[in-house]
């Protein structure tokens, strides 16, 4: 029922899906031009109500497959959002607290070397505060050598990797700078926010999100895993090479999932953020009174907000998350006072600074 219910109401605020503002149309075709672009995939949200809904270019080029917006696309660290919202469905639900030390939740003990005696809070992984860093030298082959779907388990790598007497640890998975609770990015936090999930839910986290964020909001081409999508249909990532141009190197995945490994088509994400700044005046997965406070007005932001950045594009304030990968640049801007929204997808490493800019610009900017 309540699946039915919020694609009703999303049909009330859409224009019509697959529409585009002529204007948008023409900046994504010209940067369409460029050779190493394969593939764009764009929404805009204006007061709560998608404007533009596009997928052009090609999701195969080897097989000259066009992309639609129904083409799932990896979308790299912009899954942190997501992540950030099947937290707060069980911060919502009672049974996670920001302010708990994490091994609360976990079935192995993280304790920092340099600082035993600190706390790690679930807030602190939020806020990429918690001091765990990510070590490339264990990560590089994962992130760079893409082969599908993990084969070892979140928990499994979780604990090699943190756990005292874990296969991979190493002291310095921590900062040991005192100032270590100052913000620095770590994967391996928000990977840890998944696990966290699974074990207070008693399910897999892909089951969680399945169950209490993508079903209920009609995302039906939308996993963590390759394996629950129809690979055929999945958008291949582009790395270019001098030699040959754009080449296909396989498609990613790694053990600390939960970070980046989302894939969903844009009419599928288009969903969850309509639905979501309007989360006033509907029944999204979280209240207004929990989305405001994952992400308040931006100018009482000093206040605190969790996993989106502050950021200025044209001048205007949005909360910003960016996304790379291996054969991918992913972009998502949300404007929580107007209720606008940008999102870009693209299964190549292209600089999207420049049309998100634009296209902010021609939308939200212009009218002035």
């Amino acid at each position: 029922m309540r699946t039915i219910f919020t694609s009703l109401f999303l049909l009330t605020y859409v224009w019509g899906y697959g529409q585009a503002l002529a204007e948008v149309d023409m900046l994504i075709k010209k940067e369409l031009e460029s050779d190493r672009v394969p593939a764009l995939a764009v929404v805009v949200i204006d007061s709560g109500r998608v404007v533009h809904l596009s997928a052009n270019g090609f999701s195969k080029l080897e097989e000259g497959e066009k992309a639609t917006i129904t083409t799932p696309f990896h979308i790299a660290s912009v899954s942190k959002t997501v992540t950030n919202l099947a937290v707060f469905k069980l911060v919502e639900a009672g049974s996670i607290d920001l302010n708990t030390d994490i091994n609360h939740y976990l079935p192995f003990e993280i304790i920092s070397p340099y600082y035993p005696e600190d706390m790690i809070t679930v807030r602190d992984l939020l806020n990429h505060r918690s001091g765990i860093k990510d070590d490339f030298k264990i990560y590089g082959p994962h992130w760079n050598e893409p082969k599908g779907d993990p084969k070892i388990g979140l928990e499994d790598f979780l604990e090699d990797y943190l756990a005292a007497n874990g296969d991979l640890y190493k002291d310095n998975h921590f900062e040991k700078d005192t100032t270590y609770k100052s913000f620095a990015y770590s994967n391996t936090g928000v990977a840890l926010l998944g696990l966290i999930v699974e074990h207070v839910s008693g399910t897999s986290y892909e089951a969680f999100c399945q169950k209490h964020i993508f079903k209920p909001l009609g995302m039906t081409q939308t996993s963590w895993f390759l394996k629950n999508l129809d690979r055929q249909q999945v958008a291949q990532t582009y790395v270019y090479e001098d030699s040959v141009g754009l080449a296909f190197k396989g498609h990613n995945g790694y053990p600390d999932y939960p970070a980046g490994q989302l894939r969903t088509s844009i009419s599928d994400f288009s969903k969850l953020m309509v639905g979501y700044l309007n989360s006033d005046n509907s029944k999204f997965v979280l209240s207004n009174k929990t989305t405001s406070k994952i992400t308040p007005s931006p100018q009482i932001a000093h206040n605190g907000y969790y996993t989106w950045f502050v950021r200025a594009v044209n001048n205007h304030l949005y909360y910003s998350h960016g996304g790379g990968d291996t054969g991918v640049r992913t972009v998502a801007i949300i404007d929580v006072n107007n209720k606008n929204g940008i999102a870009i997808f693209c299964n190549a490493q292209h600089d999207l600074s420049p049309l998100l800019r634009a296209i902010e610009n021609h939308v939200f900017s212009e009218r002035e």
